[in-house]
């Protein structure tokens, strides 16, 4: 659920190869390539320096803008770095997937909150749930890199693929992170599969959210309805948030 690309273990694995590639053969993709692994191995400040060194030779790329916001987000600088995840998705609303927009809300709530400006319940996607047992999707959707609303798989898929990338760096407890899982949580209650929103509650839990009279109801709902579920395999569940798989080609024109 929390999978998404290489991992840092990989990262830190192939950090020797990685700078051998950018020395043997300089280009965009083997220094970048470096600058990431670098990035992982917790070397921010030669990450950093490499990737404004990238920016130089290699102006208006949407990757170098994430990755220098990424490092300097890592390094403290979250100022900074909002404003190079902004540079990224105008170079490109497509970057990371299309997810950048809630890295930016969320340098967005580190910042209000260092300035005491941010309530700590408030939702960091900008989200809102009703009090229903089983609360429907949310009205009002964020908006996405593009500025537009994004779709309710769109939203599920920032969730993954932001936490996947945060949870490498992140360890409980952490108060972003918590926002982040407890509103993932509530998405997959309402539209996607039960028992991920179990598994993300119980996350959020372990990052310092507190637990709710309505979220152990909750957990103990899902408990019994995955219990008396006979093969999970049987027919298609609904999933409103799930990625849908692309229509398949139409088929070739008869031969006459």
């Amino acid at each position: 659920m929390l999978t998404n690309g290489a991992s840092r273990s990989y990262w830190v694995r192939e950090a020797d190869r990685y700078r051998d590639q950018a020395i043997e053969a300089p280009s965009y993709e083997n220094a970048t390539n470096y600058g990431v692994s670098l990035r992982y191995g917790g070397h921010i400040a030669p990450a950093m320096r490499l990737f404004l060194r990238l920016e130089q030779l290699y102006p208006g790329k949407p990757q170098t803008a994430a990755n220098l916001g990424t490092a300097l987000e890592l390094a403290g600088q979250d100022a900074v770095a909002l404003k190079w995840i902004r540079i990224g998705m105008r170079r490109d609303a497509g970057e990371h997937r299309g997810t950048e927009w809630l890295h930016g809300r969320i340098l967005e709530a580190k910042l209000a909150d260092a300035s005491s400006k941010w309530d700590r319940t408030r939702s960091i996607a900008g989200i809102t749930f009703t009090d229903a047992f089983i609360p429907a999707l949310p009205r009002a959707m964020p908006a996405g890199n593009d500025g537009k609303p994004v779709a309710p798989n769109e939203l599920d898929r920032a969730f993954r693929y932001q936490l996947a990338e945060r949870m490498q760096f992140v360890k409980p407890k952490d108060w972003v992170v918590a926002n982040l899982l407890s509103d993932w949580a509530t998405l997959n209650l309402a539209g996607g599969p039960i028992e991920n929103a179990k598994v993300l509650h119980g996350l959020a839990l372990r990052y310092g959210e507190p637990q709710t009279l309505q979220w152990a109801r909750r957990t103990a709902h899902v408990d019994r309805v995955l219990s008396k579920a006979r093969d999970a395999r049987d027919g298609e569940a609904d999933c409103a948030i799930c990625e849908r798989p692309p229509r398949p080609p139409p088929p070739p024109p008869e031969r006459a």
